[in-house]
């Protein structure tokens, strides 16, 4: 079992299995921790065209109070130093909401997918924080 800490959700990843849970550290980030988890459900969902560069959502719970997925292996930094543009650009090209930055990234059954994809950057709501 590792555990993993972001800014709104922490992340337990046990065997194949991501655990994302909203953080406790304050109410506002707990809200969005909560956002995020729903967002990263509504995608996974709404966007089957998109579904081959994402990473699974298995299970998820209403209200976002938790979000299953599979585990993927990190990129490693030679892999994004080389990659990150194609990545991001088709990203953006196929509407994922993913961050530009490695630890948004995995690697499952050989492809690379966006790991947290929960934070609409188009909606503004991380710049009102």
């Amino acid at each position: 079992m590792k555990i993993k800490y972001g800014t709104t959700r922490t992340v337990i990843l046990i065997g194949k299995y991501a655990f994302k849970f909203p953080t406790i550290v304050e109410w506002r980030l707990f809200l969005y921790g909560l956002l995020g988890n729903m967002q990263e459900r509504k995608f996974w969902q709404q966007q089957p065209e998109s579904q081959h560069m994402m990473c699974p959502v298995l299970s998820a719970i209403p209200g976002g109070f938790v979000t299953v997925m599979r585990r993927a292996t990190p990129v490693s930094v030679g892999e994004w130093d080389t990659k990150e543009k194609e990545w991001f650009d088709r990203a953006v090209i196929l509407n994922i909401p993913v961050e530009n930055k490695p630890d948004s990234w995995g690697v499952l059954e050989g492809r690379v997918v966006a790991i947290d994809y929960g934070s609409d950057y188009r909606s503004g709501y991380e710049s009102a924080a």
